[in-house]
Formats: structure tokens, sequence, C-alpha cells
């Protein structure tokens, strides 16, 4: 039967697609809430739930359900789209989707946490912050435990989207969210054009710290508002986030360095190359400075996009990267892996070990129609999601077609180059490694980025700043 479920969802997959393709744009949109409604297209993703045959019209007199969704990325980005498929699709059901963009923020995400706490207002939602704001929401009664569920419809979250990939999402080995988006942060973006200007091999296939560092310079050109720079950290927009490759080359322990996380690893030389490896490039002046990205408050498609900056960490900046008409550029991004240590690691250049999965799909467990939302929690994993891929957000789901999130993702001509996307999708996700976590991470993240910023405003020198990381939040795992 899975097998069966699996060709449905692609060839729902297939058909989304082909609305999808030129279905990429819109803006950033407002810090506040905007919600979308109502629509057309897609073909028989119903087909994938069980429990799709007991209509809502047929439990409620006639009358529609109307399911609100909330989510941190604008409507223009996907989500519209996918909106419109379902209200057709569904709609002799009974059953209509309203979709509500939060802002993922620390005000957003209370704004949510209020909404929840509140009542059945919100049926589903995506989550962001990883295992730590997931637990809080648990705790605080707002994820439903899906797990049962999830059962009764045969959906196997570990067979269908990976082991690694949700058994770290798993609260006392039960389900209260699933991840949809896989996401590589070991892999980050460069302009194609000035790489073949400078003559300096596109590294599809990785590169270490030290070519890195040479091909930053060779990049790096002009003068003050005409300075072309190697490499923009990106760190601006969050230090964690734009760094999460330094310590990725020690997989499971790159926070901690047992399995019991009692101890914090942030102490291993790897931690010491990766954070000089960025400050090297300040110092030579081949990467914008810390001190410009915060005091400027400069962003990445100021920088990027514009082309004032030859390499940049965020992956995650692929949906504005294919928004031509918020964000017009005039050259070609290619997505590359981040360069490893030294040859000794070349053989996990791809960073294959990284779980990636994220933008976790929530149900509340106070919507009066929890069998509707899990209906829609499968039907948006199995194919229903197929629109947000033209604007960077790759589904998890083993279903998916490559191929055809490929060419949604390159739909717009010269954008993204095809082959640093067919590479970036090549990477075999059944080699990541289960991350460590335990109740402190959130507290521990707070002391690395203090120690981090420290550092790179030239407060401490590294081995200071890595000594203190480690007795800080050693300190924090002691309870002290």
């Amino acid at each position: 039967m899975r097998k069966n479920l699996v060709r449905a969802g692609s060839a729902v997959l297939a058909a989304a697609m082909l609305t999808g393709l030129t279905a990429c744009g819109g803006s950033g949109g407002s810090s506040t809430t905007a919600t979308t409604k109502a629509g057309a297209a897609s073909g028989s993703a119903a087909t994938t739930t069980a429990a799709a045959s007991k209509t809502a019209a047929a439990k409620n007199n006639g009358e529609t359900i109307t399911l609100n969704l909330w989510g941190g990325i604008p409507g223009e980005y996907g989500y519209d789209e996918m909106v419109e498929n379902f209200n057709k699709e569904f709609k002799d059901k009974g059953i209509q989707m309203e979709y509500t963009r939060y802002k993922n923020d620390s005000d957003g995400n209370l704004q949510l946490d209020t909404y929840l706490s509140s009542g059945g207002s919100i049926d589903i939602y995506m989550g962001y912050g990883g295992i730590s704001r997931l637990k809080t929401r648990v705790e605080a009664g707002t994820a439903l435990d899906m797990t049962d569920y999830l059962k009764a419809r045969g959906f196997d979250p570990v067979e269908e989207l990976g082991a690694t990939n949700v058994t770290g999402y798993q609260i006392n080995d039960k389900y209260y969210a699933l991840p949809t988006k896989y996401e590589n942060k070991g892999w980050m973006v460069i302009n194609e054009n000035l790489f073949k200007e400078a003559g300096i091999e596109i590294p599809l296939k990785g590169w270490t710290y030290e070519e890195f560092r040479e091909d930053a310079k060779k990049l790096t050109k002009g003068d003050g508002q005409d300075k072309t720079w190697g490499m923009y950290w990106n760190l601006g927009s969050g230090i964690g986030d734009s760094i999460e490759f330094v310590g990725a080359p020690l997989k499971q322990y790159k926070t901690y360095s047992n399995d019991e996380g009692t101890s914090t690893n942030f102490d291993n030389e790897l931690w010491k190359k990766g954070l000089q490896l960025i400050k090297d490039t300040y110092d030579d002046g081949s990467a914008m400075s810390y001190e410009t990205e915060t005091a400027d408050n400069v962003t990445f498609d100021q920088v990027f996009l514009e082309g004032k900056a030859a390499m940049s960490a965020g992956i995650y900046n692929l949906r504005i990267i294919n928004d031509l008409d918020t964000y017009p550029h005039d050259f070609t991004t290619a997505i590359v892996p981040f360069p490893v240590p030294d040859e000794s690691y070349m053989n996990e250049y791809d960073y294959s070990y990284r779980p990636g999965a994220g933008d976790l799909i929530c149900v509340n467990p106070k919507s009066e129609h929890v069998e509707e939302a899990m209906d829609f929690v499968l039907w948006y994993i199995k194919g229903g999601m197929a629109p947000l891929a033209s604007s960077g957000r790759i589904p998890l789901w083993k279903g998916f077609d490559a191929d055809l999130v490929t060419k949604a993702l390159c739909a717009k001509e010269g954008v993204f180059d095809p082959e640093s996307v067919k590479a970036y999708m090549a990477v075999d996700g059944t080699k990541a490694v289960k991350t460590i976590s335990t109740k402190n991470d959130s507290k521990i993240n707070d002391v690395k980025k203090e120690e981090e910023q420290a550092f790179l405003l030239g407060q401490e020198d590294v081995d200071t700043c890595c000594s203190n990381m480690k007795t800080r939040a050693d300190a924090i795992l002691a309870g002290e």
C-alpha cells in the first residue's frame, strides 16, 4: 500500500510543479500577519490521506470547515498557491484553508503562542527554532501528540522522512511535529559570474579552508563604495545560523562532547580553526567587517544580490534569490559546499551527515478539527507543498522527484546554476547523524553567540573565546 501512496504523491507533485514553475515571486511581506484565502489548481493529493473519505460536509450538516494555518513565510513564496490548490481539491469535501503569515521573531512567536494558548482559532502551524522551541510548546500543551493519528493513516515518519530527520524531533518517543523541508546549512551561495571573471573553478566537489581564503582574496577588488568583497558572512542576520558550518565537521559532537550531553566540545581545535578563518578574512579585508554588518544593519540582498560580495553564507536565502521582481540582479548564483578544515575532511565535503530537516508542521490540540488538520498535514508533506520548491523550500519527503524540484528552482533562466542545484539535491541524507540535544540548548547557544561576538570584535583571542564558551556552557550543564 505504501508504494501506491508514494506513486500517488509523485503524480500530485508533477501536476503541482507544472503550475509552480511559473509561480515564484513576491516581496518579503509585512511584519504583521496577513491572511490569504481560497482558489484553484492541483492534482489528487487527497488520495494520500486515509481519513479523507470522512468529509467535513457529512459531519457538519453540509457546513464548510475552514482550517487555519499559520506560518512564518510570506504567502507569495508558495503558500498562496498551496492554499489555492488545497481549496480546489477539498471543496467538494467541505474543507477550506486560510493562511496567516506571522513574523518568525520573538514578537511573532509570542503572538503565535498567545493564540495557541487561548483556544482553537489556529488549527495547524509551522514551527521554527528547532527542538528547543518545540519542547516549550509541548510543555505548554500547544502541540498535538500526532503519533496515533499517523499510525491510523499508515504513515511511518522514519520510513517516509528518514530516521535521523525525525528522531531528533521526537519527545519521549512521540511525534508532536514533523519536519517538512530539507536545508543543508553546510552549503553556501556564490556569484558564479565573479568566479568565472577571476578564473576560479566552481568548487562543486569541495575545497579546504586554505583554498577558500585564497579565493576570497582573489575575488576582493576595488575600494570604498566600489568595493567587492570576496566573502559576506551575513552574521548580522543571525550569527548562529551563518557560522553553522564551523563546528559541522564534528558531526553529532558539534556542541556536546558525549552522547549524554554532559559536557561541551567548544575547546576542540576545529572550533578554533573555523572561528579563526572568519576573523582572518575580516583582518585581511577580504570580507565585510563584522562591525559594518551589525552597525549598518546590512542585509543579504543589499550585499550579495547587489553584486558587492562574491560569496555568502545563508542557504536559507534561496527564495529571495529567485524573486527577481523584488530583488533584481543579473548574475547566476551557484550553490556550493562550505570549505572543510583540510584535505583529510574532503571525503565528507558535501556535509551529508547534517540532518538538515526543518519547517516543523504541528497541530494545535485545541483545534475543533484535529482529524481534518491531520489530513492536511499529510497532504502537505506528500505533494501539497510542491509550490514552495520554486522559492527554495526543498521538500523533505522521499517521494518527491529531485529532478522536478531542480526544474522548479531553476525555472527562471540564469538565476541558478542547474548543475550546482543538482549537486545540492544529490546529497545523500541517509548518512545524517542524530543531533545531541539537552534542555539547556538555548542557554548554551546564547553563551556561544556572546563569546563569538567578543572574538569577532577583537575583544578576545580565539583560545580565550573557545575556553570561555567551554567553561560557561559546562557550568550551565552542571547547574551552577
